[in-house]
């Protein structure tokens, strides 16, 4: 009678010991795939999420004008290409400008020679010198001849008192011997008041016994 509750217990152990198991493989099937027709609560499905394209733009061919012959019955006339015409270079005439001043250098000024005033002193000076016309070529009067030169040099003289150079002359001492400068000097004609009525004109003096007088005359411009 023991023995065969015992063997009655042990069919029902190993029976509920195979329930188990099976259960068990249940649950893993159902946690492997959820979707399982064996599993009664099956999670809903997620959609699946749409992935629209993009349109790309496609470029608009440029239309391309197209040339219908008006008259097919007139042959293709030939296009000629000329030459660009070539400019010759004209001689541009050079005007000097006119002098804003009333009186300018005479034609031949300004020269050089050896001076004749003072014969007892030869070669030992060294000057300026001339005369001024005025608008009828004859002695122009209260005018002053007006020279400056290098170390701050800067001598007056009044026309019309050195006749030696005619009725409107005046001599502008330089130095007591001739001595050689490249355009270091200049000659200006002012009126009474100091106002210039001519440009300021340079003179190259030489360190040359022969050439010891620079003549400078004016004239009238006007």
């Amino acid at each position: 009678m023991r023995k065969r509750r015992r063997s009655i217990l042990d069919v029902l152990t190993s029976a509920l010991l195979y329930a188990t198991m099976m259960v068990g493989g249940i649950y893993l099937y159902i946690f492997v795939d959820p979707q399982s027709f064996i599993n009664p609560f099956p999670p809903p499905q997620v959609p699946i999420r749409a992935v629209l394209a993009t349109e790309t733009p496609v470029p608009t061919p440029t239309s391309i004008p197209t040339l219908v012959p008006t008259n097919t019955n007139v042959p293709p006339t030939a296009i000629v290409v000329l030459p660009e015409p070539t400019i010759a270079p004209t001689a541009t005439a050079v005007v000097e400008p006119a002098s804003v001043y009333n009186y300018v250098l005479q034609e031949g000024s300004i020269g050089h020679t050896s001076q004749f005033a003072y014969p007892e002193l030869g070669c030992g000076w060294l000057g300026v010198a001339g005369t001024v016309f005025d608008v009828q070529g004859n002695a122009a009067e209260d005018l002053i001849v007006h020279v400056e030169g290098p170390d701050g040099f800067s001598k007056d003289a009044l026309i019309g008192t050195k006749t030696e150079f005619g009725p409107a002359g005046y001599e502008v001492t330089l130095a007591s011997a001739p001595v050689a400068t490249d355009m270091l000097y200049t000659v200006q004609l002012l009126d009474v008041f100091g106002n210039p009525v001519s440009d300021s004109y340079p003179v190259t003096t030489f360190d040359d016994c022969d050439r010891n007088l620079i003549l400078v005359n004016f004239i009238w411009s006007q």
